[in-house]
């Protein structure tokens, strides 16, 4: 049970590392290069304007919405001078012994669309020389389309948005993961440099101590969660208005999927960061123990639930939902992509509730003897022993 103690050392850990009108400087800030990324991509989108493109006269090629081909009567060295002028078009088109060649200023973005359908067109000129009809090179330029039609009716699809909302969840415990290790190392280590243990053990227990610090440190975590998530919500909105013209369509959003993944993640972090504590008691100088490296190993769930993001439904993906070490990042995956009863993800969420008491416990032995160990680090040995052992104050 959280004891008063801890609550208060999780609040000074927590406020610790936020401030909030730094903070609410840097989400502006943010917000604004993300405005201005999208209106300097509005503005500067070539594909919104029309190229006018001189090209010979026995071209038969058509306009569309981007080009409109000319046809002039004067002479090469005339056109040229013209397009130097900037005054009539923005593109010469030549056609000499089986070379085309475009003449412009520079290079613009554009240019690679008018390729497309420079190629296209020629295209349908070997065609006719080949006596192909128009329906035969379209079957020919056709790719294949293969339907895929699954059986099990609880898969959701394999496409987006479905997939695109498990890698945003994959994403998202990434950072908040990244957040707690870079706090927990920095806020353990620095206190046991400075020699406060004596000081701070006669005010709380050891166990009280690492329960804030914990608590503190995945509160922070999931603020980052949650704001990284508001920026990729902005970025989706600004995209659809600004970029694809598409307007905005939130019919993609999952709200199951998003009201098991706080629980999950929350616990996930609060598992992850017990390790990471227990770990960074046991170093004595951060910048040359290799201690620090073993608290990556809880990137690994992540790592796992990707590498068999594509087989929602396959046996590796379901060990790794009902694992407790894994199931706060795959079960949340599954669940975007597979329809499940509410009975699994309930007892999965049980069971990673009883690991984290058990390792809340374990982490607390190490946190007692590791804080207190100074000029030397333990070894794994000894550290093995103090998990085990049964002293907790």
């Amino acid at each position: 049970m959280i004891s008063k103690q801890s609550i208060i050392v999780a609040k000074w850990e927590f406020l610790r590392f936020f401030k909030w009108k730094q903070q609410l400087i840097s989400y502006l800030l943010m917000m604004s290069v993300v405005a201005a990324v999208a209106l300097w991509s509005y503005f500067t989108d070539e594909s919104r304007s029309v190229y006018r493109i001189a090209v010979p006269a026995n071209f038969t090629i058509s306009n569309s919405e981007q080009f409109e081909f000319q046809r002039p009567t004067i002479a090469l060295s005339e056109q040229l001078a013209q397009l130097t002028q900037q005054q009539t078009w923005h593109g010469v088109v030549t056609l000499a012994d089986n070379e085309v060649v475009l003449h412009t200023l520079a290079a613009k973005k554009w240019q690679q669309q008018l390729e497309t359908e420079l190629n296209d067109f020629f295209r349908q000129q070997y065609a006719l020389e080949l006596n192909l009809t128009a329906e035969q090179l379209a079957q020919l330029e056709q790719p294949i389309s293969l339907e895929f039609a699954y059986l099990d009716e609880n898969f959701k699809g394999k496409d987006t948005p479905e997939k695109m909302i498990a890698l945003a969840v994959l994403i998202l415990l990434f950072i908040g993961l990244s957040t707690a290790f870079g706090q927990v190392l920095l806020s353990i280590t620095g206190e046991k440099q400075q020699r406060v243990t004596e000081q701070l053990y006669a005010i709380v227990t050891p166990q009280q101590w690492m329960d804030g610090k914990v608590l503190g440190h995945s509160l922070s975590a999931m603020k980052a969660m949650l704001t990284s998530a508001l920026v990729m919500l902005l970025s989706y909105i600004v995209v659809s208005v600004f970029v694809s013209d598409n307007g905005i369509d939130f019919n993609w959003l999952n709200c199951t999927v998003l009201a098991w993944l706080v629980p999950f993640a929350l616990l996930g972090v609060l598992l992850s960061a017990y390790f990471m504590g227990a770990i960074a008691a046991s170093i004595d100088d951060p910048n040359t123990s290799g201690k620090g490296a073993v608290m990556m190993i809880t990137w690994l769930p992540m790592l796992f639930t990707f590498l068999v993001i594509d087989s929602p439904t396959g046996n590796a993906m379901t060990v790794l939902s009902w694992l407790p070490l894994t199931s706060f990042a795959a079960m949340p995956v599954r669940m975007a992509m597979v329809e499940l009863a509410w009975w699994q993800p309930a007892l999965s969420l049980l069971l990673l509730i009883a690991s984290l008491y058990w390792l809340r416990r374990l982490a607390g032995r190490i946190f007692l003897r590791g804080m207190q160990m100074y000029g030397k680090e333990p070894s794994w040995g000894q550290i093995v022993g103090w998990a085990l052992s049964n002293k907790t104050e």
